[in-house]
């Protein structure tokens, strides 16, 4: 069963893509989602539809996700070539 992701963008505030929509690809020990987004976004350097998404709040989980709660997070894309990350944003999570 497929899993997706809301993410509403906070920063950067000239954000002006709307909402993102991912599909969670695989979940690290509750505090790293790596998600497919339905756009490609573009870094300093690359671009990439891959990201990794990790909770803004140290000692924080992504376990209140299940509980259909929020989580802020950092999201960061990643060159899927090298493994290369670059954070992009950061925003409010739900399951979708």
């Amino acid at each position: 069963m497929s899993r997706f992701v809301r993410i509403v963008v906070v920063e950067p505030i000239e954000w002006d893509r709307g909402n993102l929509i991912g599909e969670v690809i695989s979940e690290f020990a509750n505090d790293k989602v790596k998600i497919r987004v339905t756009q490609s976004i573009k870094g300093r350097t690359f671009s990439s539809d891959v990201m990794i998404l990790t909770p803004l709040i140290n000692n924080e989980t992504f376990r209140p996700l299940h509980q259909y709660y929020t989580v802020m997070a950092r999201g960061s894309i990643v060159n899927e070539h090298n493994n290369e990350q670059q954070y992009v944003l950061t925003g409010t999570v739900t399951y979708d």
